[in-house]
């Protein structure tokens, strides 16, 4: 209930989501990273403070902290609030996958004996100073970089800058290691041409499509047709690699007193506030929950839909200005403040603004070590006898989760981002620690990996018999596009000969490579046709998926290349950047899953 309350929007998920591993491209921008020397196991990390290992690499403690730091400035900067709950579970993921990648770039760049040399950390320090340090307020003239203000810091004998002095150097290297990896991608001069054609080149022409019958039961399928179909189109079914998870979620436990305890302070301010006291105020001093320092005002819409079957009613009913009754959610208590109604700009309908107050549950260390004790007893276990069996056991049940990647989290696991992206790089059957989610634990076990490329033919059977029907109702109209042809052959117009066929004409217009029209994106053979047959002359039939087509080409349209010429560069540019972040992408993809890395994160704390 009420999950969208712990985020600040509902853009939330997929921006930081999608960004996740995008963000590998842009930490040049300056991640406090300090590298440790001189640790190379995993005891002698815990015994210095470290938060994991990479590689036998120890990652520090400080650095971590300090890049988390700079991850919860962007986002306050991009959203104009703090992380709450569930966005700060992606703020810690972002940044741990961040410095992950950083230390595995590191280490690259010592094995490719790339170093920073005095005169780079000098003209580094004066030219490309990192972002931790442009962000920091002394620096900052009206919410802006200052570059007089640190050109005179950066004089000032007083002023100590030999930590920042040691960031430089560490980042230097990477640098140099991403610029040589950059400057391997290329692009020739043909394919500069081809990306301009298609792009630029534009045609308009009369198609005519016979579209199969759906009457009648669907057509009987054999088992070869499948595998037929299946050995034609895998390359279409090929995907990244995936991981599946049996996914054990146990509800944190909450002792009477502490529960009371939140809701006799929840009661206490809705009192206060029904009788006169500010309700922001008393959401800047009490709430925990997104938008308390803006006096608990939540920066969206919100509909019926939102707030589920339990809350609408009650929210229905109050009028601009009231204030609800606490209302229990999990480990929090939640007072809303109706501040107006008004209209959802992304759905059209009735909508609602509101302020809140958050009241978190403060559980029992005791009742707190108790279950963590508990749990973990359970996924020693598990990893022995299985996690269904110990669910089992338990009178509890575990799911299983879809196959995903690391821009596509399964839904189960939106608190527990951490469980997530621990399976993408687990072994098949290996069972997670016990990761803390807002308000359950998780405990995880890898159901199956999966290699990027085509999947397996079982994962899209249910596609397949699909596109195999198709195929044979599109079959069946085979001689309804013979008549139309044969109509062609003997002279007969294009747009009579559809017309008697009882077949659909329709026109496109000035239509590129690169934007088809949407009634042809399933059928890549016809616009190639549109792009190589000679005007005026119909041609067909020509089969898709979706049925058989003929195609008229009226006009088409070649640039020049004075326009070539001029649109070079920022083609050039734009080609590059793309091929440069995907190969980048790759790359630590690559290495990521071949490094041995350990989160310590979590040990030795009880939550």
């Amino acid at each position: 209930m009420l999950r969208f309350l712990r985020g600040t929007g509902k853009r939330t998920k997929s921006i930081w989501w999608a960004v996740a591993i995008i963000t590998i491209v842009t930490f040049l921008g300056g991640f406090v990273f300090l590298f440790g020397a001189g640790f190379n196991t995993q005891m002698q990390a815990r015994a210095t403070g470290a938060v994991g290992t990479v590689n036998g690499g120890r990652i520090p403690r400080e650095a971590y902290y300090n890049a988390l730091a700079e991850q919860r400035e962007n986002y306050k900067r991009q959203f104009g609030v703090e992380p709450a709950e569930r966005d700060e579970k992606m703020v810690q993921l972002q940044t741990w996958r961040s410095i992950v990648s950083q230390q595995m770039l590191a280490q690259q760049a010592k094995t490719l004996g790339l170093r920073a040399h005095d005169r780079e950390v000098v003209l580094a320090l004066q030219t490309s100073p990192p972002q931790s340090v442009t962000a920091l307020p002394v620096f900052q003239t009206d919410g802006k970089f200052d570059v007089d203000k640190y050109r005179q810091a950066l004089g000032n004998p007083s002023v100590n800058w030999e930590p920042i002095e040691v960031l430089v150097r560490e980042q230097i290297p990477v640098r140099k290691l991403q610029e040589r990896l950059l400057a391997s991608v290329k692009l020739s001069e043909p394919e500069l041409w081809r990306a301009f054609l298609d792009r630029n080149e534009q045609v308009s022409g009369t198609l005519v499509q016979v579209t199969p019958s759906f009457e009648g039961a669907a057509p009987e399928v054999a088992p070869a047709e499948l595998q037929r179909l299946y050995e034609k189109y895998k390359g279409r079914f090929s995907t990244g690699a995936r991981t599946q998870l049996e996914v054990l979620l146990v509800p944190r436990r909450y002792g009477n007193e502490e529960t009371a305890a939140a809701r006799e302070l929840a009661a206490g301010l809705v009192k206060r506030a029904r009788e006169g006291e500010d309700f922001g105020t008393l959401a800047r001093d009490y709430s925990e929950g997104p938008g308390a320092e803006n006096g608990g005002v939540v920066d969206r819409v919100f509909t019926l839909q939102d707030f589920g079957p339990k809350l609408s009613p009650m929210i229905t009913a109050m009028k601009p200005g009231d204030i609800s009754d606490p209302q229990q959610d999990g480990g929090r208590t939640l007072i809303f403040k109706l501040l107006s109604r008004a209209t959802d700009p992304a759905s059209s309908q009735p909508g609602f603004k509101i302020a809140q107050i958050v009241i978190k549950v403060r559980p029992n260390e005791d009742t707190a070590r108790s279950q963590f004790d508990e749990l973990q007893k359970m996924r020693d276990r598990a990893a022995s006898v299985g996690l269904a069996k110990v669910a089992t056991e338990k009178g509890l049940t575990t799911q299983t989760t879809p196959f995903y990647d690391a821009n596509n989290p399964p839904p189960s696991l939106y608190t527990v981002p951490e469980a997530a992206d621990w399976g993408l790089y687990a072994k098949a059957g290996a069972v997670s620690p016990v990761f803390p989610g807002i308000d359950e634990y998780a405990i995880v076990r890898v159901a199956a990996q999966r290699p990027a490329g085509p999947a397996p033919f079982d994962d899209v059977a249910a596609q397949l018999r699909q596109l195999a029907e198709m195929n044979a109702r599109v079959e069946s109209a085979k001689p309804r596009a013979d008549e139309i042809a044969t109509a062609l052959a003997n002279g007969t117009p294009l747009e009579k000969a559809a017309s008697a066929g009882g077949a659909t004409t329709f026109s496109v217009t000035d239509m590129s490579r690169v934007q088809p029209d949407p009634r042809l994106v399933p059928v890549p053979e016809v616009v190639a046709a549109l792009f190589t047959n000679p005007p005026g002359k119909a041609e067909g039939p020509i089969r898709g998926v979706n049925g058989w087509f003929f195609v008229r080409v009226t006009n088409r349209t070649t640039p020049d290349s004075t326009a070539f010429e001029k649109l070079k560069g920022q083609l050039t540019t734009e080609i590059l950047q793309r091929r440069q972040q995907s190969f980048f992408v790759g790359l630590l993809e690559q290495l990521r899953r071949e490094a041995k890395v350990k989160d310590l994160r979590l040990e030795g704390v009880i939550y």
